[in-house]
């Protein structure tokens, strides 16, 4: 089964945690432990992958299903952020920008805040309605940006959009490519384009009673067990019903033949 922990982790949360724990640390002062903690964690991910200037600024409209709005993005990390959010289970929508917050700096002057993304997801993974819904502001950052000359403005709108969120009972996040480009990410494009696919509905019935009576399978176990239908129609299908999450995968998984598939 997928192994969940963690996946709702930011940039925000790990840094607030950090900070506090450099704090309590006899050895580091304050303004030693934040260029610590930003540089920790801006140096994985800068090493990992070249952010070109031109990947910052692409605009578009990403369509992730069939019956539902184009997403609006202005950097390519947003693009793979919405990407990411559609292929995760438990997300209920995505909106971008949806919301202007106001607030006074610390010389008083009115400053105004727009976070690029309202989530809103099932409280439990398992998208049981019964849990009810969480509604997250987030903002996409590259980690560069977060570690640059604008971190004590940056950190100043996050401080404010937290106790903001707070206070409707929601909550903010800060997601970084740290966060955003994984192997979920990477499954979740690959699985994309099976999102508009029709339904062979005879296929996709059988594909439901077989997992349903083996609890797990792997796509090759389906696709050999299925014999009154060809192997591509019965792969096929199965991508589907995992890009619209009738069935489900471990999140880390490569999409091959042994993935093993089950119903929650």
């Amino acid at each position: 089964m997928s192994k969940n922990k963690g996946l709702w982790v930011d940039w925000l949360t790990k840094y607030e945690t950090e900070t506090q724990n450099m704090r309590l640390g006899k050895n580091y002062s304050l303004a030693e432990s934040l260029f610590e903690i930003l540089d920790d964690i801006s140096a994985e991910t800068r090493g990992a992958r070249e952010i070109r200037p031109t990947d910052r600024s692409i605009t578009g409209l990403l369509k992730v299903a069939p019956d539902q709005p184009q997403i609006p993005f202005e950097s390519s990390l947003e693009r793979d952020f919405a990407i990411l959010m559609t292929g995760r289970r438990g997300v209920f929508s995505i909106e971008a920008q949806p919301v202007t917050i106001r607030y006074l700096d610390d010389l008083g002057k009115e400053r105004t805040y727009t976070p690029d993304f309202l989530i809103t997801r099932y409280r439990h993974e398992l998208e049981r309605p019964e849990s009810g819904l969480h509604t997250m502001l987030v903002e996409i950052k590259y980690t560069s940006d977060l570690d640059g000359k604008n971190q004590p403005t940056l950190l100043q709108k996050f401080k404010h959009a937290k106790q903001w969120t707070e206070f409707k009972g929601w909550s903010f996040s800060v997601f970084t490519e740290k966060e955003i480009r994984t192997s979920e990410l990477e499954r979740a494009r690959e699985l994309l384009p099976y999102r508009f696919l029709d339904s062979d509905t005879p296929v996709e019935s059988a594909i439901d009673l077989f997992v349903q009576q083996h609890k797990v399978a792997t796509i090759r176990q389906i696709t050999d067990a299925l014999h009154n239908f060809s192997e591509e129609q019965v792969h096929t299908e199965v991508l589907k019903m995992l890009a619209t999450h009738q069935l489900f995968a471990d999140d880390e998984s490569r999409l091959d033949a042994d993935l093993s598939i089950y119903l929650l």
